[in-house]
C-alpha cells in the first residue's frame, strides 16, 4: 500500500542516498585531485624560466663581447638593459616552483647561488665599464657561468618532463575512475527510477534528484574536458618553449658566425692572447699581413713563438719585429693600454694598438702604414719645398731664418741673407719655351747647391727668385765671397736640350746686425739691395745700406707723383728729327715723352716709363701721348711724319686699334703720316694676338717699325711673321762701328737684308760724322741721333720746317742742328740727371 511503501523502500532509498552522498564526496575529492594535477602543470614554468635566463645571459654576453671589437657602436646603456633583465630572472629563482626545484639538489642550489653572486659582481663591473679591463673580465665571468646555467635549465627541463609524464598517468587514472563512478551513478539512478516508478508519491522527488545528479555529472564532464584542454595547452607551451630554445641556439650560432665574419673582414690584423701569453685567436688579416700559412699558428701557441715565426718568414725586417715585441712586452708587463708606431728609416712601418684584458690577457691590432707614412712624408716635403727644384720654398726659408735669428749663437756670429734674381730669364722662357725655362731653373738650383756649405740654406722663393741663408762668424766677408761664387757660377752657359742659354744673376745682401732683427726686415733690406744691384747693370751684387731705404721711399714718392702727373700737365711730348739720308732732309720726328717734375725737374723716360708700366698707368699715358703727337703733327708740313712708340702693355687689352682710330679722327692726321714703333717684347708675349692687332693697324694705312732691331733672340723670325715697313738698328751697334768690326758687319748685314726685303732702315744713336759715314756706306735709309739734334719741345723744332733744304745736304749739322761736342755734352748731362733721379 502507499503507506507501507515508504517503509518498504526506506532502506533502499537510504542506501541509494548514501551512495549518492559518498559519490558526491568522492567526486569532490576527485575534483580537488584534478585541480592539484592541473596546478602541477604550472611547475613546467621552471623549464621556461631557466631556459629564458640562459638565453638572456647569452644575449648579455654577446652585447658585452661587441665592446671588445674596435669601431663598435654599443653603449653602456645597452649592457645595463640586458643586465637588468638577467637580474629579474635571478629574483624569480627565489620564489615558486623555481625555488623548490633549485633546492631539490645540492648542484642546482650551488648553481643558483653562483648565478646570483656572479650577477652581483657583474653589476659592479658595469658601473665602471669605462675601465678597458672590465669588458674582458665580464666576458670571462659570463663565459664561465653560461654552461652551468645551461645545465641547470636542462635539468629543469628533464624534471619537468618526468612530472608531465606522471601527471598524465594520474589524469588517465582519474578519467577511468570517474567514468566508472559515473556508470555506477547512472545504474543507481535507474534503480531509483525503477523503485520510484512503483511509487507515484516518491517519483517526482526521485526524478528531481536524478536530474540534479545528471546536471552535476554534466558539469563534472565539462570540467574534465576543460582540464584536458588545459593539459593540451600546457603541452603546446612546453613544445613552444623547446622551439624557442632551439631558435636561441640557432641565433647564438648565427651570432658566432657573424662575429667570425666581422673578425676576418677587419682592415686591421688582430691577435688575442690569454694570461699565459698563449694565442687565443687571430684573424685572417693577421695571417695575410705577416704572410703566415693558416696552419702555422694555432690557438694555444705561445705568442713569442708566433713572432719568431713571423721574423723567420722575412716579410718584415727582423729588427722591426724585435722592436715591436719589446715595446708590446713592456705594455703586457705593465698591464696598460698603448698605441705605438714601429718603423725603420726609409723602410716599412707598423702601427700597433695594444689593449689588456681582464685576467692578464690582451688583444692587439696591427696595421701596415708604410704607404701612409711615405705619403705623409711627401706631403710634408711638398708643403715646405719647391716642386720643380726640390729646394725649400718661401715658407720653409722664412721659418729657417726665424730659427737662425732666435738660436743662441756666439757673440760674433751673424746671419746673412742673399736675395737672388736671374737676369734675362724671361727671354729664355719666351724664346725657348717654358719647359726650357723649367730646365734652366733646375740647373740653377743645382749650381747653387754646389756654391754653398751644408749648413747654408738655399731656397726658391718663386719664379726666378732664389735666396741663400748663411750663418758665419766672418761676416760680411763670407757673404761677399759666396755672392762672388754665385755670380760667377751662374753666368756660365747652360745647355738646354741642345740650345745654349746664358743668364746672369743679381744679388742683394743684408746681414742681421741686431738681435731684434726680424725675417721680414732682412728680406726687405735684401730686396732693396737687389734692386740696387739691378740698377747697377745686373750681374753683380750689392750690400744693403741705410741710404737704400731712403731711395725706396723716394721711389714710392715718385709712384704717387706719377699717378697725378697727367692731371697736373707735367707730361710733355718732345720730338727728335729723323733724317732721310738719300733726300738729305728731315722726313719725320720721333715723339719722346718727358716728365717735367714740379720739384725734381726733368725725369728721363727710362726712369718713369717702366714704372708706369708696372703701375698700370701706361695705357692712359700712351693714349694721351698718341693723341698729342697726332695733334702736333697736323701743324707740320704735310710730308713730315711722326713716329710714336707703343708699349707692350698696350697690346694686352682690346682697345688699342680703336684708340689709334680715335687719335687720327680727332686730330685729322692722315694715316700714312703716322708711324708706330714696337719692340720685340711686343711680339714675344702673345704672338698670334699681337700679329692680328698689327695687321689691323697696317690695314688702316699706318706704317709699322720694329725698334731696337738686333738685340733680341729671334729677330729674323719676326721679319717672316710680319711685313714691317722699317727696321731701326739699335744704337749700341751704331756707336761702336768705328771701334768694333763685328758691329760694322751687323749694321751692314741688317741694312743689306732690309734692302733686299724692301724694308727701310733707320740707324739710331748717330753722334759723330764718322758714324754718319759708316751708316751711309752700310746703306741705311735714315739716321737719328744727337749729331743732328737732341729731342726738343714742339715749339723749338719749327726751325727745321723753315729751312728744309731743297737738295741733299752735304754735311751735318745744319743751321738748326747741334754740333758733335754739344750733342755729346748734352747726352752726358741727361745721363747725370737720370742718375740723380735713381739716387
Amino acid at each position: 500500500t502507499p503507506l507501507a511503501a515508504p517503509r518498504n523502500f526506506k532502506l533502499p532509498f537510504i542506501a541509494a542516498t548514501a551512495i549518492l552522498i559518498i559519490a558526491a564526496i568522492y567526486t569532490s575529492v576527485l575534483i580537488m585531485r584534478q585541480q592539484t594535477s592541473l596546478q602541477a602543470v604550472s611547475r613546467y614554468n621552471v623549464t621556461w624560466l631557466l631556459s629564458q635566463a640562459a638565453m638572456e645571459l647569452a644575449r648579455l654576453e654577446s652585447v658585452v663581447g661587441t665592446l671588445a671589437v674596435p669601431g663598435n657602436t654599443t653603449h653602456k646603456d645597452d649592457v645595463q638593459l640586458w643586465l637588468d633583465i638577467v637580474y629579474n630572472r635571478v629574483q624569480l629563482f627565489d620564489s615558486g616552483e623555481v625555488a623548490e626545484f633549485i633546492r631539490s639538489s645540492q648542484e642546482s642550489l650551488a648553481s643558483g647561488n653562483e648565478f646570483r653572486r656572479v650577477i652581483d659582481e657583474i653589476q659592479s663591473l658595469v658601473d665602471s665599464l669605462g675601465q678597458p679591463e672590465n669588458v674582458g673580465l665580464i666576458i670571462t665571468k659570463l663565459t664561465q657561468l653560461h654552461p652551468k646555467l645551461v645545465r641547470l635549465a636542462a635539468a629543469g627541463n628533464a624534471r619537468g618532463t618526468e612530472l608531465v609524464n606522471a601527471d598524465l598517468a594520474q589524469l588517465s587514472y582519474l578519467h577511468w575512475l570517474f567514468s566508472a563512478l559515473l556508470a555506477g551513478l547512472i545504474l543507481c539512478s535507474f534503480t531509483l527510477i525503477a523503485v520510484l516508478f512503483w511509487h507515484n508519491r516518491l517519483l517526482g522527488k526521485a526524478h528531481q534528484e536524478v536530474n540534479g545528479l545528471v546536471t552535476n555529472l554534466k558539469l563534472t564532464s565539462n570540467e574534465l574536458s576543460a582540464a584536458n584542454r588545459r593539459e593540451r595547452q600546457a603541452m603546446t607551451e612546453v613544445r613552444l618553449q623547446n622551439q624557442i630554445l632551439q631558435a636561441r641556439d640557432t641565433e647564438l650560432i648565427t651570432q658566432n658566425a657573424r662575429f667570425d665574419a666581422a673578425l676576418n673582414n677587419m682592415s686591421q690584423a688582430l691577435c688575442m692572447a690569454d694570461a699565459n701569453q698563449q694565442l687565443i685567436v687571430c684573424n685572417v688579416r693577421f695571417l695575410e699581413l705577416f704572410e703566415l700559412s693558416p696552419g702555422v699558428v694555432q690557438p694555444g701557441t705561445l705568442v713569442a713563438d708566433v713572432f719568431r715565426i713571423i721574423a723567420a718568414v722575412g716579410r718584415y725586417d727582423p729588427n722591426l719585429i724585435d722592436g715591436l715585441c719589446e715595446q708590446q712586452q713592456a705594455l703586457v708587463s705593465s698591464h696598460s693600454p698603448g698605441k705605438f708606431l714601429q718603423e725603420l728609416p726609409n723602410g716599412p712601418a707598423l702601427s700597433i694598438s695594444h689593449q689588456p684584458m681582464a685576467g692578464g690577457g690582451w688583444v692587439a691590432t696591427y696595421e701596415d702604414v708604410t704607404e701612409n707614412r711615405h705619403a705623409e712624408a711627401r706631403i710634408r716635403f711638398m708643403a715646405h719645398h719647391d716642386k720643380l727644384t726640390s729646394l725649400p720654398n718661401r715658407v720653409h726659408f722664412h721659418d729657417r731664418m726665424a730659427d737662425m735669428l732666435n738660436e743662441p749663437s756666439h757673440s760674433n756670429e751673424r746671419v746673412a741673407v742673399l736675395y737672388l734674381d736671374l737676369d734675362y730669364f724671361k727671354n729664355v722662357n719666351d724664346t725657348l719655351g717654358h719647359p726650357a725655362g723649367d730646365a734652366l731653373l733646375e740647373a740653377v738650383a743645382d749650381r747653387l747647391r754646389q756654391c754653398v756649405r751644408d749648413s747654408d740654406v738655399v731656397a726658391r722663393l718663386g719664379g726666378d727668385e732664389f735666396a741663400v741663408l748663411q750663418r758665419s762668424v766672418d761676416q760680411p766677408a763670407q757673404a761677399e765671397s759666396l755672392a762672388q761664387r754665385i755670380v760667377e757660377r751662374l753666368r756660365a752657359p747652360y745647355d738646354l736640350n741642345g740650345h745654349q742659354a746664358i743668364v746672369g744673376v743679381s744679388v742683394g745682401i743684408d746681414i742681421a746686425a741686431k738681435r731684434d732683427t726680424t725675417p721680414e726686415m732682412l728680406m726687405k733690406n735684401a730686396d732693396m739691395a737687389l734692386y740696387r744691384a739691378k740698377a747697377a747693370g745686373r750681374g753683380t751684387y750689392r750690400f744693403f745700406v741705410p741710404e737704400m731705404d731712403a731711395l725706396m721711399q723716394g721711389r714710392r714718392t715718385m709712384e704717387l707723383d706719377l699717378r697725378e702727373a697727367l692731371g697736373r700737365n707735367e707730361l710733355e711730348v718732345y720730338y727728335q728729327p729723323i733724317f732721310d739720308l738719300a733726300a738729305g732732309r728731315v722726313m719725320g720726328f720721333e715723339a719722346l715723352l718727358r716728365w717735367q717734375h714740379a720739384t725734381i725737374g726733368m725725369i728721363s723716360p727710362a726712369q718713369f716709363v717702366p714704372l708706369a708700366e708696372e703701375l698700370g698707368l701706361i695705357n692712359a699715358i700712351g693714349e694721351w701721348t698718341l693723341q698729342q703727337a697726332c695733334i702736333d703733327a697736323m701743324s707740320w708740313p704735310s710730308e713730315i711724319k711722326v713716329a710714336v712708340n707703343l708699349s707692350a702693355v698696350q697690346f694686352h687689352g682690346e682697345k688699342l686699334v680703336q684708340i689709334v682710330k680715335d687719335a687720327l679722327e680727332h686730330s685729322g692726321l692722315p694715316p700714312h703720316r703716322l708711324e708706330l714703333e714696337v719692340t720685340e717684347t711686343v711680339l714675344l708675349q702673345d704672338n698670334k694676338k699681337t700679329l692680328l692687332i698689327l695687321h689691323r693697324l697696317r690695314e688702316m694705312g699706318l706704317r709699322i717699325a720694329l725698334d731696337d732691331f738686333g738685340t733680341g733672340y729671334a729677330s729674323l723670325s719676326y721679319l717672316r711673321s710680319f711685313p714691317f715697313d722699317k727696321l731701326k738698328i739699335d744704337q749700341s751697334f751704331v756707336r761702336e762701328m768705328a771701334t768694333r768690326p763685328d758691329c760694322q758687319v751687323i749694321v751692314n748685314s741688317v741694312a743689306d737684308l732690309a734692302s733686299q726685303l724692301g724694308i727701310r732702315t733707320t740707324a739710331e744713336g748717330v753722334e759723330t760724322a764718322e758714324q754718319l759715314t759708316w751708316i751711309r756706306q752700310a746703306g741705311c735709309s735714315e739716321a737719328q741721333g744727337y749729331y743732328f739734334d737732341m729731342p726738343q719741345p714742339k715749339t723749338l723744332i719749327r726751325r727745321w720746317f723753315a729751312e728744309v733744304p731743297e737738295t741733299p745736304f752735304s754735311g751735318f749739322p745744319s743751321e738748326g742742328g747741334c754740333n758733335e761736342k754739344y750733342a755729346l755734352g748734352l747726352e752726358h748731362e741727361l745721363d747725370d740727371k737720370a742718375a740723380a733721379v735713381v739716387s
